[in-house]
């Protein structure tokens, strides 16, 4: 494999998560999302604005994965201290760098991030009609355990709520 590293976000990234989130999206949803629904969820809560604020938060953390010097994954966490949570929020690559392991390499992180801030389980949530995520995380033992409602626009999709016990070993 070519040369893979991952590290925290800098503010400098943003620009580029962003396209990298839209990209992502629009290879993953657009199947069962119809486009201007996700561009108008997406406008409103991908800014860059939006994203600033994200990294200015406390309660979260966000990592960017590159290939050869190329930003090609990003993963952001929250810590929702309501529920005691340690959650994943994110996890997307590039359409062209899916099936290469390097989501599990970006998981690993977040991982890592949620056992140094003291926590025993990751949750996360995936929409049901993205077959491949909700397969790829169960591959790696995330049990899900509840559904609910997500909106897009004027799009609602099932959603389940997923977690993973941490190994400490």
């Amino acid at each position: 494999m070519t040369s893979v590293s991952v590290r925290p976000w800098q503010l400098v990234d943003l620009p580029a998560i962003r396209a990298l989130i839209w990209r992502s999206w629009l290879a993953t949803y657009s199947g069962f999302i119809p486009r201007e629904d996700l561009r108008t969820y997406f406008d409103a809560h991908y800014t860059l604005k939006a994203l600033q604020a994200h990294f200015a938060d406390e309660y979260v953390s966000g990592f960017v994965l590159e290939q050869e010097g190329n930003l090609c994954g990003y993963a952001r966490t929250r810590i929702h201290l309501e529920m005691d949570r340690f959650h994943l929020a994110s996890l997307y690559l590039l359409p062209e760098f899916e099936g290469r392991g390097l989501g599990g390499i970006l998981l690993q992180e977040v991982l890592n991030e949620a056992g140094r801030r003291g926590f025993d389980n990751l949750w996360l949530g995936v929409m049901v009609p993205n077959t491949r995520a909700l397969a790829w995380y169960q591959k790696r033992g995330f049990d899900f355990l509840v559904s609910m409602p997500f909106t897009m626009g004027d799009t609602t999709v099932d959603h389940l709520i997923g977690c993973l016990k941490i190994d400490k070993r």
